[in-house]
């Protein structure tokens, strides 16, 4: 039965945190080390180490101190890419979060029927694992994303060095966004 304690915890933290943060009208992706990205309507914005910002546009502008900055087409483009892929990770969380509050209730049901009958560990094992599998891919699904974002993220760097303070994204390693098999914790 540990297992399906750390399945029920793991998807109550995990709604909760995702639920509250949909309810605000400041979404935030926090990065490893604790610089942030911020969703002020359609627009991207990034506080980095020193507290400067950078906004970027859905048009793929990008303002630095409140200062547009020249830009190739090309920057442009990649500016887009970015901030569409923040908002697809900002959708994608907050889908996520309805889907494991809804995915909670089913187990608390399954849970207390598992427990008034004589199925034991392995079964009540059995039927939250097979709860949770959508929610797992999912989250794989997340991560990819994050991982294609952060790709972007390290082209604009090498193409824009102005950018480079506000690179926050931070998924240097596979560990930093995954989904683990054997224990079924998502991270």
């Amino acid at each position: 039965m540990n297992t399906a304690h750390k399945l029920i915890l793991g998807s109550l933290a995990a709604a909760s945190l995702l639920f509250m943060a949909g309810a605000g009208a400041d979404v935030r992706i926090n990065s490893v080390n604790g610089d942030n990205i911020a969703l002020r309507g359609d627009d991207v914005v990034i506080t980095a180490e020193d507290d400067s910002e950078a906004l970027i546009t859905p048009a793929g502008d990008l303002l630095i101190h409140e200062k547009r900055v020249a830009l190739t087409g090309e920057e442009r483009g990649l500016l887009r890419q970015y901030a569409a892929g923040v908002h697809d990770i900002q959708q994608r969380g907050l889908e996520i979060g309805q889907h494991a509050v809804d995915m909670v209730g089913g187990m608390v049901g399954m849970l207390v029927t598992d427990l008034l009958t004589t199925s034991g560990d392995k079964q009540m094992d059995h039927d939250m694992k097979a709860k949770a599998e959508p929610l797992k891919q999912e989250a794989r699904e997340l991560c990819t994303t994050v991982r294609q974002v952060r790709q972007i993220q390290e082209t604009l760097v090498s193409e824009l060095p102005a950018f480079k303070p506000y690179a926050v994204i931070d998924t240097d390693s596979e560990n930093d966004c995954h989904v683990d098999d054997h224990s079924d914790a998502a991270y």
